[in-house]
């Protein structure tokens, strides 16, 4: 009697699905089913092959109700596949398949891509995952993220300039790269510096930004408040009080903790910066 392996090649996962191999490959590399490289050839596991057949029996028997457009929870489930496997060609199409589906680009960055993203980290954080996969995802993300700002053109008055950066030390260019495509949807004109800036930088930067409204610094590791300091101190001297700086990113704790920092506002999120932004617009109209 044969022995079932416990995983399939996609060739026989085809044979169950009863299609043709390259629509089973077309289901991997939208993210649609689980795939693993082994040995240079792509498996699946019967576990992986039964849910995706769920899934598609439940889409045929809810056929005739009305599309959810945006399938969040779905969307989140299969980015984090790809970006585990280091599959970046996968990761865009279930961006692209939930933009196509009616998902704004905003939509994706805060309901997908920051729960995706978050989750891994937690996963790494407890030792589920190792770090090169979080690496991994991190910068598959990074550029899918460019690519996505390349849609966040934003027609019509623009309502003045934004200067980011990290602190010299910080490593995380993700959370800054999502920032500055949102605020480019609301319509601001972003330089993104990235991180591991040094102050000299920002303080050059914001000196020859026309309207410049404020200045956002995001840390995201404790070992990066010193440089914070100088930072802030810095630009408070070179930039004068009327400019505000505001701190943000997981290393920041609180309002109080930021200005002790020197800062003059704190954050909470992206949505925190967009909505401070926002105020002050409000204030000068």
């Amino acid at each position: 009697m044969r022995v079932e392996s416990p995983d399939l090649t996609l060739r026989e996962a085809a044979e169950e699905l009863g299609v043709v191999y390259m629509t089973t490959f077309r289901y991997v590399t939208n993210g649609q089913l689980l795939a693993t490289k082994v040995g240079g050839v792509w498996r699946v596991t019967r576990h992986d092959l039964d849910e995706f057949i769920s899934s598609v029996a439940e889409r045929k028997n809810r056929r005739h109700e009305l599309p959810d457009a945006r399938r969040t929870g779905n969307y989140v489930v299969e980015l984090e596949r790809c970006l585990s496997n280091g599959d970046s060609a996968g990761a865009w199409m279930v961006l692209g398949r939930s933009m196509n589906a009616g998902a704004s680009v905003e939509h994706v960055l805060l309901e997908i891509v920051v729960p995706v993203m978050t989750t891994i980290g937690t996963r790494w954080a407890n030792g589920e995952i190792d770090i090169a996969v979080e690496h991994q995802a991190s910068a598959i993300m990074t550029k899918l993220v460019g690519r996505l700002s390349e849609r966040a053109v934003r027609v019509g008055r623009h309502r003045g300039s934004v200067l980011i950066g990290g602190p010299t030390g910080e490593r995380h260019a993700l959370v800054l790269s999502i920032l500055s495509c949102l605020l480019s949807l609301q319509g601001w004109d972003v330089l993104d510096l990235g991180p591991d800036t040094p102050a000299s930088a920002f303080v050059h930067a914001a000196q020859r930004m026309d309207r410049l409204v404020a200045i956002g610094v995001s840390v995201t590791s404790a070992e990066s408040f010193p440089e914070v300091v100088k930072t802030l101190s810095v630009l408070r001297e070179k930039i004068g009080p009327d400019v505000p700086v505001i701190l943000g990113g997981g290393a920041i704790q609180d309002a109080e903790h930021a200005r002790k920092l020197g800062a003059d506002y704190f954050a909470v999120g992206s949505s925190g910066f967009i909505d401070f932004l926002d105020g002050l617009r409000r204030k000068s109209a």
